[in-house]
C-alpha cells in the first residue's frame, strides 16, 4: 500500500508507539531488546489508523508484511514525497574516516557553488548516533529539497544499514573509506560486518573506494589525506571540477573532535600541544599515535578508553598499541555502560609486556584522567585525548525503579569543555573532601562515597563538578576502607589518612589541612556523601561570593521542610547569625528550625589554620566543623551565609532509603539533560 501525504487521515509515521498521534501510521519492528508488536495496542490507543507488522495478528487496520523495516522505509519515503529522488545523495560508510570524508565532500560541493545538505555523526541530534531513524532521515532530506539543495551528503554506519535506517533512500554515490574489524559485538563476525558494508556500496549507483595510500600533504596525517583522495573521486564521478575542489581545501577546517587542536593561552604558556580526536578503534588509534609521535617536541601522552558493550577483543590490542607508541598512556572511561569500568581497564592492560610500569596507568574517572594528564605534562609535550571526540555525553548504567531493569544513562561530558575548565584553573582555591566515615546506617561494608547513583560512585559527581569549575588541588580525607577509595580515584588527587580519628568533621578537616597546597588562599571543605547534586555553577558562585564578601568563612544553608537529622542554623531575634547546632545537641525548640547547614564551607585558609585547634569536643564527644562558625561570631569576624534557593542541589545520603531517593532524583536530572 503506497502512502501519500495528501490523504487527510494520514498525519505521520513512526515505529515508536509513544510518538503516535491521531492519524499516524505505526510500524511494529522487533529490535534487539524491544519488540514493537508488544506495543501495537498502545499505538492504537494513541490514535494509529494503520498498523503494519510481521506477525499474524487479527487487529482492525493491521497488515502483515514480510519486512517491517523495509515497510517503514517505504512509508516514510512516500509520506515525504520521495525526497531522495529529488537530490543527488552521497553516502559514506567505512570503519574510520566517515565523518571527515562527508565534511570534506560537503565543503567541496558548497565551495563549488552547490547548495548541499549534510548529515553526520556530529550534526545528528542524540547520543552516540551516526544515522537518524529512517523517518527522521526522510524528513531531513525533504527539508533539504524544500530549501533548494541539489546534493545531500550522509554518513552511514553499519548499524544504520543493518537496522534499515537507510531503507528506501536512493544513493547516487556510495563511498567506502575502509573496512577493519569493528562492532563485532553487534555483527558477531568480521565477515558479516563486511557483508553489511558492501550491501550498501553495491546498492549505490556510483561506487567509490578509498585508496590505501596518498601522496597528498594537505591535512595532518596520511589518513586524512586518504579521505581527501576519496572525496576528490566523488567530485570526479559527479563530473565536477577537481582542481577547484582541491583549491577549496585552503579554507577547510577538520570537523569537531577530529584531530582538533585545542589552543589555549595557558597551553601556549606551558608550551603544550593538546589534540582531541575520535580515534576509538585499533587501526585509528595506531594511525593517530604514529602521526602524533612525529608532531611532539617531547613526550606523547595518550588518554583514552574502550567502550562497554562493544567489541571486547580490541581492548587488549589498543592497550598494546598505546604503550608501544605513546610515552605515557592513561587508560580511562569511554562509555562503560553496563560493564564495570575496572574490568574494562584490566583487559586493556592484559597484553602489555616489557613496558615500564611508569609508562601506563589506569584512572577510572575520565575527568580525573584529564586532570592528571594536564598536571604531569611538561614543556614540549603533546597530550592526545582520544575516543570521545565531539561527543557530549558519557554512558553509565543504572537500575530502574523495578530494581531489575538495567538502563544506560547519558551523563553530560565533553573532553573539550573539561580540558578548558582545567586550564582555566582556580589557582588560589583548594578543596578538602571529607570521605572517611563508615556510613554504618547504609548497612554495607562499602564506603558510603563509593555507593553508586545512576552507575557512578557518589564521590565521582563531586569530583567532576569541582573539576568543571577549574579546581586543581583536591585533598580527600579517608579512613574506613581507604584502599577502595584510593583505588577508585588514584593519582589525580591527594589523600589524607585519618589514622586516629577523634570523631567529627573538624577532626577530619584537620587531617587534610597539612596536605593542602601551600599557595592556597581559599579552602573549600565539602562532604563527599551529600554533594553529588550541586551544580558546578553553584559551587563556583559560593566561592565567588565568599571572595567578594570579605568574610573569614562562608557556609551554605537551605530551608528543609523536614530537617530531621541535620544541623540547625541558630539566629537571634533580629535574624543575626549566632551559631549552628547539631540535631543531637539541639533542644526541642531548636529542632523546629527549618534552616539547616548543608555542609559546604569556604574558608580563608590562613584563618582556618589558625582556629581549627580551638574547636572543643562537643557534648557527643565529637569535634564539629560548625563550631568554627561560633568561634568566628564570638571573635566578631565576618561570616557569610550563602542561601541555596531550593534543596534540589543537596541530598543527604545516610540510609539505603536516601540512596534510592538520590537515584530517582539523579534520573530526573539526567532525563532533563537527555531532553535538551
Amino acid at each position: 500500500m503506497k502512502i501519500d501525504k495528501s490523504p487527510p487521515h494520514i498525519k505521520g509515521v513512526t515505529s515508536d508507539s509513544r510518538d503516535v498521534k491521531p492519524g499516524y501510521v505505526f510500524v511494529a519492528i522487533k529490535g534487539l531488546t524491544v519488540d514493537g508488536h508488544d506495543f501495537i495496542e498502545d499505538a492504537i490507543k494513541n490514535g494509529a489508523v494503520l498498523v503494519y507488522g510481521e506477525k499474524d495478528l487479527k487487529i482492525l487496520n493491521y497488515f502483515k508484511v514480510l519486512n517491517s523495516r523495509q515497510k517503514l522505509g517505504e512509508i516514510a519515503r512516500d509520506f515525504f514525497n520521495d525526497p531522495s529522488s529529488k537530490l543527488k545523495v552521497i553516502g559514506v560508510t567505512g570503519t574510520k574516516g566517515k565523518t571527515t570524508t562527508v565534511h570534506l565532500i560537503y565543503h567541496m560541493l558548497t565551495s563549488l557553488g552547490f547548495k548541499t545538505g549534510l548529515i553526520s555523526s556530529i550534526s545528528v541530534p542524540g547520543f552516540h548516533v551516526t544515522n537518524p531513524d529512517v523517518v527522521t532521515l526522510n524528513k531531513m532530506l525533504n527539508d533539504m529539497v524544500m530549501t533548494g539543495c541539489k546534493y545531500a551528503v550522509i554518513e552511514v554506519s553499519s548499524h544504520g544499514i543493518d537496522q534499515g535506517r537507510t531503507m528506501g533512500i536512493n544513493f547516487e554515490v556510495g563511498v567506502l573509506t575502509n573496512i577493519a574489524p569493528e562492532h563485532l559485538d553487534y555483527h558477531k563476525t568480521f565477515k558479516e560486518y563486511k557483508r553489511v558494508k558492501m550491501s550498501f556500496i553495491n546498492a549505490s549507483k556510483i561506487k567509490v573506494i578509498s585508496p590505501k595510500k596518498s601522496d597528498l600533504n594537505i591535512l595532518p596525517g596520511e589518513f586524512n589525506n586518504i579521505n581527501i583522495e576519496a572525496s576528490l573521486k566523488v567530485i570526479e564521478k559527479l563530473g565536477l571540477n577537481k582542481k577547484m575542489a582541491i583549491d577549496s581545501l585552503k579554507t577547510f577546517v577538520l570537523p569537531e573532535g577530529r584531530m582538533y587542536e585545542l589552543k589555549h593561552p595557558i597551553a601556549s604558556e606551558r608550551r603544550l600541544k593538546i589534540l582531541i580526536d575520535f580515534a576509538h578503534t585499533p587501526d585509528s588509534l595506531l594511525a593517530t599515535l604514529m602521526y602524533l609521535k612525529t608532531q611532539t617536541k617531547n613526550r606523547l601522552i595518550s588518554v583514552f578508553g574502550c567502550a562497554g558493550e562493544r567489541d571486547r577483543r580490541k581492548r587488549r590490542i589498543m592497550g598494546i598499541i598505546s604503550t608501544q607508541h605513546a610515552d605515557i598512556s592513561v587508560f580511562t572511561a569511554e562509555d562503560p555502560r553496563t560493564e564495570n569500568i575496572n574490568d574494562i581497564l584490566r583487559t586493556m592492560k592484559r597484553g602489555i609486556k616489557n613496558v615500564a610500569k611508569e609508562k601506563y596507568l589506569t584512572i577510572p574517572e575520565r575527568g580525573e584522567a584529564v586532570s592528571y594528564a594536564l598536571n604531569i605534562a611538561q614543556k614540549g609535550d603533546l597530550i592526545a585525548f582520544l575516543g570521545k571526540g565531539h561527543e557530549k555525553s558519557m554512558a553509565y548504567s543504572g537500575i530502574l525503579s523495578d530494581n531489575k531493569t538495567v538502563k544506560n544513562f547519558e551523563h553530560p561530558w565533553s573532553d573539550k569543555n573539561m580540558i578548558v575548565s582545567q586550564l582555566d584553573s582556580l589557582k588560589d582555591t583548594s578543596v578538602i573532601i571529607l570521605a572517611a566515615g563508615k556510613g554504618t546506617r547504609m548497612k554495607s561494608q562499602m564506603p558510603k562515597v563509593l555507593r553508586d547513583v545512576c552507575g557512578r560512585p557518589i564521590l565521582a559527581y563531586t569530583l567532576e563538578n569541582l573539576r568543571r569549575i577549574g579546581v586543581l588541588n583536591i585533598v580527600i580525607v579517608v579512613g574506613y576502607r581507604k584502599n577502595l577509595i584510593q583505588n577508585r580515584f588514584p593519582k589525580s588527587v591527594s589523600y589524607a589518612i585519618q589514622r586516629n580519628p577523634k570523631g567529627g568533621t573538624a577532626d577530619a578537616a584537620k587531617a587534610g589541612l597539612p596536605i593542602v597546597n601551600k599557595d592556597t588562599k581559599y579552602l573549600v571543605v565539602i562532604n563527599g556523601d551529600d554533594s553529588a547534586f550541586y551544580t558546578p555553577e553553584t559551587i563556583k558562585d559560593v566561592i565567588i561570593k565568599h571572595k567578594d564578601s570579605n568574610a573569614v568563612l562562608t557556609f551554605v544553608s537551605l530551608i528543609k521542610k523536614d530537617p530531621t537529622g541535620l544541623g540547625r542554623v541558630i539566629r537571634d531575634k533580629n535574624g543575626k547569625l549566632k551559631s549552628i547546632i547539631e540535631e543531637k545537641d539541639a533542644t526541642l525548640e531548636q529542632r523546629k528550625i527549618q534552616e539547616i547547614n548543608d555542609g559546604l564551607y569556604v574558608f580563608n585558609k590562613d584563618w582556618i589554620n589558625t582556629h581549627i585547634n580551638n574547636v572543643k569536643k562537643g557534648p557527643q564527644g565529637e569535634y564539629y566543623l560548625v563550631d568554627l562558625i561560633k568561634i568566628a561570631v564570638e571573635l566578631k569576624h565576618k561570616v557569610n551565609v550563602y542561601k541555596l534557593p531550593n534543596d534540589n542541589e543537596w541530598h543527604g545520603i545516610n540510609t539505603p532509603e536516601q540512596l534510592r531517593e538520590a537515584e530517582e532524583k539523579m534520573k530526573l536530572r539526567l532525563a532533563e539533560y537527555d531532553a535538551n
